[in-house]
């Protein structure tokens, strides 16, 4: 086996550097060749800060994982744990954390109740399954709404999204 010195290894990150090199020499003499200074190349927008940079619909589309039924409550949480978020996501998240929790109280009530009871089995069954598919409807009604850009407020639920689990979570 052949042993080279440190500084002469012949490994890939020499060659895909050199490649690197190569190719930016042709971007530098396309750009040059367009009439615009080498200085230009790399300078940024004035007056362009971090969040210009950010990708709007992106972060947009983000926020209907937020709604999916059940699953949605994780990221949702996720987002309201990280410090990081705009003020929309963290919106977002408080509402659909709402609604998740309310469905599964809601949810395991009826569904004891149902278990417990004899006469009321069939109405608290039928009552549970009211409440699902409600919460269903309404998450699938808010990401409609998501879509058309409209405000993501429910009456009552919004304010409840807003005062207590942003006062815990936020």
């Amino acid at each position: 086996m052949t042993k080279f010195p440190p500084n002469s290894n012949p490994g890939p990150k020499r060659q895909s550097s050199k490649i690197l090199n190569e190719s930016d020499r042709r971007v530098r003499s396309r750009y040059a060749a367009s009439g615009l200074a080498d200085e230009d190349l790399n300078s940024p927008p004035p007056n362009q800060t971090p969040e210009d940079l950010e990708n709007k619909d992106l972060a947009h589309l983000g926020l209907f994982f937020y709604f999916l039924p059940i699953l949605g409550f994780f990221p949702a949480l996720w987002t309201l744990y990280r410090p990081l978020g705009s003020r929309e996501q963290k919106a977002a998240s408080r509402l659909a954390i709402t609604l998740a929790f309310g469905w599964l109280l809601g949810y395991i009530f009826l569904e004891t109740g149902a278990r417990s009871s004899e006469l009321l089995t069939i109405p608290l069954l039928l009552m549970s399954s009211l409440l699902t598919s409600g919460y269903f409807v309404v998450n699938i009604w808010l990401m409609v709404r998501l879509w058309q850009r409209r405000p993501l407020r429910l009456p009552g639920v919004s304010q409840v999204a807003d005062e207590i689990v942003g006062k815990h979570l936020s």
